[in-house]
């Protein structure tokens, strides 16, 4: 089914774009550097690039999808070079909250993707995708490494109509 596919995936295109961090949400230099790991992991993933996404990812990297399932760095990115990608999405990663401790933070964080794929009839659908997440970060040496992401609600739309909703169990 297209969208346990979509699910499966989920850890993927949840830092497919580049994050926006409120003013006031953490001091700037911190933002910046956010903002960056973000865009370089954009970038890593839309050229499919294994080695710049294993300098993004923490050793012990984690994705867990809403439905509890992990995945391991080699495991994302491998799923990454199994799907097509798609030149009509557009994605939008806005950071909620960021809370840092010494050398590690957390990043609530909600995306939101939108796609219009076509069906075997022809007819096209607006799909959108939102997810709310918690990213943890870490900071061994000189920069930030996303050590774990965890989605913790998913909804998925069809036409503007809600298809799918679920919460982390």
């Amino acid at each position: 089914m297209r969208h346990d596919r979509l699910l499966r995936n989920l850890g993927l295109f949840l830092v497919l774009s580049v994050a926006y961090v409120p003013a006031g949400a953490a001091d700037d230099s911190l933002r910046v550097a956010l903002q960056s790991r973000y865009a370089d992991l954009k970038a890593a993933i839309a050229a499919r690039d294994a080695a710049a996404l294993s300098a993004i990812f923490a050793p012990d990297f984690v994705s867990v999808d809403v439905s509890g399932q992990s995945k391991v760095a080699s495991q994302v990115i491998a799923d990454l070079n199994a799907v097509k990608p798609d030149p009509n999405k557009t994605s939008e990663t806005a950071l909620i909250s960021i809370t840092p401790a010494a050398d590690s933070l957390t990043v609530e964080q909600r995306y939101d993707m939108k796609t219009v794929k076509t069906a075997a009839d022809g007819t096209q659908h607006n799909m959108e995708l939102v997810a709310l997440s918690t990213d943890s970060w870490i900071k061994p040496a000189d920069v930030w490494l996303i050590r774990r992401t965890v989605t913790n609600e998913l909804s998925f739309f069809n036409d503007g109509q809600l298809v799918m909703h679920k919460l982390k169990p």
